[in-house]
């Protein structure tokens, strides 16, 4: 029965490996292919970029990046040749294993013919064995008849028999052709890891030459500088003699057409092709504008609501942005290689029209027709000026020119830029003559870099700010149409959230408004500040890749420039520009989340204290919100602390070494602090909530916020105090609502000694009765369990003292008791009863 399933088996998977066998066949056929045309690149790649001079830096940009490119994708291509091999290996030995065991079965079979002998299993120590007790392996198959078997009875030996045998046949067979099949893909694996390893290391031999050359020219860049521009204004004939050459040279200006050289090699590019290309790509802009101004024109004049929703001075801004964006849909379109050139010329181009079409769109969303036109006139010299930067990028200009045409060139622009900032209308936003007054400081800060001889940086530096410059409107465009709708709909939406919050007062809608205002928060609170903090490096890493410099930011933002280690040399602390950002970024995220779960706690608590005491309405202050607030912020913040611990890569056990050293000076120094912590966990347990009136050292307020150091209240003259909670408890304070809101006032008036006393009591009980109204949250100022009652209270100097006493909102008692003072008074009055003022009578004796 075992042989027959796994007759089964073997057949079932020696059916797929035919089938497989084809895609198998196929994939290697493509593999080799792509190892054939990556070994040709591979030398053209070596030629070009060891043809390069050094005094042609984007040329030499352009080939470090193209190799460095060619040997990062090679490497995440390459096919696990180790796991795969020591996969067929495993099958190679089990089946080997197989075919052995199967032929041992009695009957033994002399010898298996379709397995190679070098393919075959073969157990030393089982043939020495054999040989020690006289068993020759390999003999003749003994014949057993079935008289033979049937003599033996019940004794009979364990044989295969009739289907059984033909099962085995049947499996040997099968387990032999996976055997073969294994064997021959290892074969083959092993020959394509061989040639890799050739391609690979060729491959690498020009890698570290690049990255050698990367140093080199970044000193030269960062550092060295190239020369200083009134050096070449005290030699500008000689300067400009040099970098005429230096062109005739690189773009063959003086070669007859037969002697031009075809390739891929950036050099072999003459001037006139690489602007024509230039050109004949903005040429495709300017038809993509017709197009569309035609269309809108057409539109506008026969869809009516369009000539109401569009004004004249939008129609060339709208052209512009619609060509921006087919231009760029069909630059996307054309990339087919994106380590070639053109397709390089075309990102730069591509990146140019993104710059662009941010700036346009900006202003478009943002400014009023009228002023559209001064918003434009504001940015263009730097649109213009990244035009011409990139321009000089995919021409790659040779340095001797860029020394002598850059500086000027900034000059000219930081010229056109400060005349843009002075006429700039008084209607601009704000926002966007601050931009201009920016670019005004960065064109300067180049200019001065680039005077003194570091043109590259400089043009760094400008191309920097083409992205950030993007990056800032694209922001502000964002951050404005959230406003737009937040005016549009989201304030319309937070009216009617508003209504549905019946159970709290009108004042206290505006904490619980988390259900209606969440994608707002989570735009403005989270979204555009993580985008804020991500356009630095984002823009930094697209200025360095104009440069073919992406190597160089993956150097600086992610090496750890602090990376501390113990005596065992583990890292105790790693810093990178990369965690830092991340570790900002996470702030923002973990702060809304703060914000987000104590906003669903608030709901949850209200409506389970509704649900509880069968309310319909509640106050905050009869909920205790401080708790849970606490341990949310402790529970979130925690949380987001662990993870910028593991995110540094600190280890535990250095915070454990650092936290035992440390306990005993903490315990010391820090007792006020963690008593203060103590009786603050113990306040916000239940003993006080924020809203409770409390007294102590003879100050009364209203409890505005609880922490784990300090309780603040508002007194009643509106001063803020705040008391140490540690303090609270020593000072045993009073809280005025625990029990229940309410508080004893008595208010003592005097009557003429001879009042009845009876009657002014019932003048003063019926005038009390104006006084028992309602707060804001529907309960009774005064308790009305105990009402008010007049007592007479004692007798006075010059009058006879009556007490009117009642119970009262302790919120209320302020209010309460000058408007009952009031009444009192005039009740009295109104009665003819008499109030006495003071008297003293003076005897004069004439001894």
């Amino acid at each position: 029965h075992t042989i027959h399933t796994l007759r089964q088996e073997l057949s079932r998977d020696y059916k797929k490996r035919l089938a497989s066998e084809k895609s198998f066949s196929d994939q290697y056929r493509n593999q080799r292919r792509e190892m054939i045309s990556t070994m040709k690149k591979c030398n053209e790649l070596s030629l070009m970029l060891y043809s390069q001079k050094q005094d042609y830096t984007f040329d030499l940009t352009y080939a470090l990046e193209s190799v460095t490119k060619e040997y990062n994708d090679y490497q995440s291509r390459r096919l696990p040749y180790d796991q795969i091999v020591n996969r067929l290996d495993w099958d190679i030995d089990r089946y080997a294993r197989l075919v052995e065991s199967l032929r041992r079965i009695p009957p033994e079979i002399e010898s298996v013919d379709i397995v190679p002998d070098s393919l075959a299993y073969h157990n030393d120590s089982l043939a020495v064995l054999n040989a020690r007790i006289g068993i020759r392996s390999g003999g003749p198959r003994r014949q057993i008849t079935s008289r033979m078997l049937d003599s033996l009875g019940t004794d009979r030996p364990f044989l295969l028999e009739g289907e059984e045998s033909i099962d085995r046949d049947s499996c040997i067979y099968y387990a032999a052709e996976l055997l073969k099949m294994s064997a021959a893909n290892k074969e083959r694996i092993i020959r394509d890891s061989t040639h890799y390893q050739r391609t690979f290391l060729r491959l690498k031999e020009s890698y570290d030459y690049a990255q050698q050359r990367y140093k080199t020219l970044q000193h030269r860049i960062f550092v060295i500088g190239q020369t200083p521009y009134a050096k070449i204004l005290g030699g500008f004939g000689r300067y400009w003699k040099r970098a005429s050459q230096d062109l005739r040279e690189k773009y063959h200006f003086d070669e007859r057409p037969e002697e031009e050289v075809s390739g891929e090699n950036l050099s072999m590019w003459h001037g006139p092709v690489l602007l024509v290309f230039v050109l004949l790509q903005f040429l495709v802009l300017g038809v993509l504008m017709l197009i569309v101004a035609v269309v809108l024109k057409l539109l506008v004049r026969f869809v009516k609501p369009l000539q109401k929703t569009v004004s004249r001075e939008q129609h060339f801004s709208i052209i512009l942005l619609i060509a921006i964006v087919l231009n760029a849909l069909l630059t996307l379109r054309s990339h087919d290689n994106a380590s070639s050139f053109m397709d390089s010329a075309d990102s730069l181009i591509g990146t140019y029209l993104w710059l662009l079409g941010a700036v346009v769109a900006s202003l478009l969303i943002r400014l009023k027709p009228d002023k559209l036109n001064g918003g434009m006139r504001l940015y263009l010299p730097m649109m213009v000026m990244a035009v011409l930067v990139i321009s000089l990028r995919i021409v790659f200009m040779p340095n001797a020119m860029m020394n002598i045409i850059f500086p000027p060139l900034l000059l000219i622009f930081l010229i056109w830029q400060m005349v843009a900032c002075l006429r700039v209308r008084k209607g601009t936003p704000g926002i966007d003559r601050l931009m201009g007054w920016m670019s005004l400081a960065v064109i300067l800060f180049a200019l001065i870099v680039a005077f003194i001889g570091y043109i590259y940086f400089g043009l760094l530096i400008m191309i920097w700010w083409f992205f950030e410059m993007a990056a800032i409107l694209s922001l502000i465009t964002l951050a404005h149409l959230l406003d737009l709708f937040k005016e549009k709909y989201l304030t319309h939406h937070i009216d009617e959230y508003k209504k549905t919050l019946t159970f709290v007062s009108a004042a206290e809608r505006d904490n619980l408004l988390f259900g209606a205002t969440w994608f707002y928060d989570l735009v403005k609170d989270v979204l555009i500040p993580v985008l804020a903090l991500v356009s630095l490096p984002f823009c930094i890493r697209q200025s360095l890749g104009v440069f073919d410099f992406t190597d160089l930011f993956e150097t600086i933002f992610k090496t750890p420039f602090v990376n501390l280690t113990n005596a065992e040399g583990s890292s105790i602390l790693r810093l990178s520009f990369r965690s830092i950002v991340i570790a900002v970024g996470l702030f923002f995220v973990f702060r809304y989340i703060n914000y987000a779960v104590y906003s669903v706690f608030q709901n949850v608590r209200y409506a389970s204290y509704m649900k509880a005491h069968g309310r319909k309405t509640v106050r905050k202050d009869e909920i205790n919100f401080s708790l849970g607030k606490s341990i949310i912020g402790t529970l979130v913040w925690f949380i987001y602390i662990i993870t910028v611990i593991v995110m540094l890569r600190i280890p535990t056990s250095s915070l454990t070494i650092i936290a035992g050293g440390l306990s005993a000076g903490i315990g010391i120094a820090l007792k006020d602090v963690l008593n203060n912590f103590i009786y603050g966990i113990q306040l916000m347990s239940g003993r006080l909530k924020v809203g409770d009136w409390i007294e102590c050292d003879g100050v009364r307020g209203k409890v505005t916020n609880i922490s784990y150091q300090s309780t603040q209240i508002e007194t009643i003259d509106g001063a803020v105090i705040s008391f140490l909670n540690a303090t609270l408890f020593s000072n045993n304070f009073s809280n005025l609502t625990r029990n229940n809101a309410y508080e004893f006032v008595k208010i003592v008036v005097g009557v003429s000694y001879g009042t009845d006393v009876e009657r002014v009591r019932e003048v003063l009980v019926e005038a009390m009765q104006e006084m028992r109204t309602k707060d804001n949250y529907g309960r009774e100022v005064v308790d009305p369990k105990r009402g008010v009652y007049v007592v007479f209270d004692g007798f006075g100097d010059s009058s006879v003292n009556i007490a009117v006493k009642q119970y009262i909102l302790v919120a209320e008692r302020i209010q309460y008791v000058d408007k009952a003072k009031e009444v009192i008074y005039d009740a009295l009055n109104k009665a003819g009863i008499t109030i006495p003022f003071p008297q003293c009578d003076i005897h004069v004796s004439k001894e």
